[in-house]
């Protein structure tokens, strides 16, 4: 995969898993009571595992411009 490539790739999958993160804690915490146990046993362990995806596309990011010569950021 090109550096442009995966610069792009990271940069869309950060947005995303932000955006994913923002609606599961606000489903998680704002709308418990009209949730049943299991979707938010479900949605608290989605943001755990968000959080790792979130890491992971800024790790490949950074990759991507330390392969571009751009500054790490």
């Amino acid at each position: 995969m090109s550096p442009q490539t995966l610069l792009r790739t990271s940069n869309t999958s950060m947005v995303v898993f932000l955006l994913l993160s923002i609606v599961v804690f606000y489903l998680a915490w704002f709308q418990e009571q009209n949730l049943p146990l299991m979707v938010l046993v479900f949605l608290h362990l989605s943001q755990v595992i968000l959080a790792g995806l979130f890491k992971v596309a800024y790790v490949f990011r950074l990759i991507a411009q330390n392969q571009l010569g751009e500054e790490l950021r």
